[in-house]
């Protein structure tokens, strides 16, 4: 059943299978912000008899955290580097800020209601359904059915692999333990680093991210507060 709500009546599914990283988060919002008729008319939101978003998490955590909750600076940092945004002329560029300023007013959109649905059912809804900005969380996915069920739904049987129990992604130095390693790649160098660093390492960058709301300048910050040690 279509029909319209406050976005913030919805309910983040906690079982949602879907993560997203901070910097597409960001592309997500930009999306939403500068097409938002992809919220409406493209792919709608579907949700439950109480409210509970079976699909389109991500799009809702969007509109409910970063747009309604945040001023207009705000969204104003994340669009900047945006292609399409930058290539806008002042009044176009008020033009969309002015449209979620006035849509903050009344924050109205249009979702997809199922109801009577049972849990199974509605477990295949969100497996099947959320497959936009993001990656999955696997752990989260097989709570919801086993593998082989989630490959009967489409899902890549691939991102079952798990690299930790691949003896052949291993690198051996003499004199040393044996540690699983990926490659950080920049221009020409490719630098060996273990997996443990390549945690820390993308930590770091989300946490950037989060608080600077742009990506350029990590690695000069990084710098920076290594010289100061």
């Amino acid at each position: 059943m279509i029909q319209q709500i406050n976005v913030s009546e919805l309910q983040l599914n906690p079982i949602n299978p879907r993560k997203i990283k901070a910097a597409n988060l960001k592309k997500l919002q930009q999306s939403i912000m500068l097409f938002p008729k992809m919220l409406n008319e493209a792919k709608l939101i579907v949700i439950d008899e109480g409210n509970v978003v079976l699909e389109g998490n991500q799009r809702v955590k969007v509109l409910q955290e970063e747009i309604l909750a945040k001023e207009p600076f705000a969204w104003k940092v994340v669009l900047q580097d945006n292609d399409r945004y930058q290539t806008m002329s002042e009044n176009e560029k008020e033009a969309v800020i002015s449209f979620w300023e006035k849509w903050k007013e009344n924050p109205i959109v249009i979702v997809d209601r199922h109801e009577g649905l049972t849990d199974e059912q509605k477990k295949e809804v969100i497996i099947k359904g959320n497959k936009e900005f993001g990656e999955f969380d696997y752990g989260k996915a097989e709570i919801l059915f086993d593998e082989v069920t989630l490959v009967n739904f489409g899902v890549d049987e691939g991102v079952f692999y798990d690299p930790d129990k691949d003896p052949t992604v291993v690198t051996s130095i003499k004199g040393s333990r044996v540690k699983k390693i990926d490659m950080l790649i920049f221009g020409k160098y490719s630098v060996p680093v273990t997996r443990e660093e390549y945690d820390l390492l993308r930590e770091k960058y989300e946490e950037y991210v989060d608080t600077a709301c742009v990506d350029f300048g990590f690695v000069k910050d990084i710098v920076s507060k290594l010289n100061a040690r």
